[in-house]
């Protein structure tokens, strides 16, 4: 069974928001910004390591997480792909990490309790599942916990892809290994890929 405080959070915070055209981590929500909120959240949550991963805008990335007790892993290969700072962020754990969690940067939304009750299932799975994700509606996304087991096929990751070449081959072999965290709503899959979906995301935070 996984131990929660060897559990580590890798919060993916490298992207170029391409589709925005503008640092969509870095936009205010209220007196924070959409990264800080969700580096807070995964703060107060059962997990005591966690890493943020820098790439674009490396300084005013840093700045926006000041003050939070975060470890610092920088991906100078960040136009590469979302995998290359997946990659940096376990290269950057601890050797006793037994899984992995991955937040997106762009997941204000999120609670510790979505966190919490993630890492419970995945604990609580028998027999042991090797991959926990929230679904809605059968939507599946991030935060996603990896064990650590499969670190060797997380580190051959390329592209965007991720972790859902993992998901996809588990999905298939065998589907008993892989459990899901049910949400009532899908708020933390709420993207910020243009103007309007940012306005959205400010109704949520009035």
């Amino acid at each position: 069974m996984a131990d929660a405080r060897r559990i580590t959070a890798i919060i993916l915070a490298a992207g170029l928001s391409r589709r925005l055209g503008r640092n969509k981590l870095l936009l205010p929500l209220g007196d924070e910004t959409v990264l800080r909120k969700t580096a807070k959240a995964v703060l107060a949550s059962a997990v005591t390591e966690i890493i943020l991963v820098t790439g674009h805008e490396e300084t005013a990335v840093k700045q926006a997480v000041g003050g939070l007790d975060v470890r610092l892993a920088h991906n100078p290969r960040y136009a590469e792909g979302q995998s290359t700072s997946m990659i940096a962020g376990i290269e950057a754990a601890r050797e006793e990490a037994c899984a992995y969690l991955f937040v997106l940067g762009d997941q204000p939304l999120l609670t510790p309790e979505i966190v919490n009750d993630l890492i419970a299932l995945y604990e609580t799975s028998r027999p042991g599942a090797l991959v926990a994700a929230p679904v809605f509606e059968g939507r599946r996304g991030n935060p996603a916990l990896f064990s650590a087991s499969l670190r060797d096929e997380l580190l051959r990751a390329s592209g965007d892809a991720g972790g859902r070449g993992i998901i996809r081959r588990l999905e298939t072999e065998s589907p008993e290994q892989i459990v899901f965290h049910r949400l009532p709503n899908d708020d933390i899959f709420l993207d910020i890929d243009t103007e309007e979906d940012y306005e959205r995301m400010l109704r949520k935070f009035p």
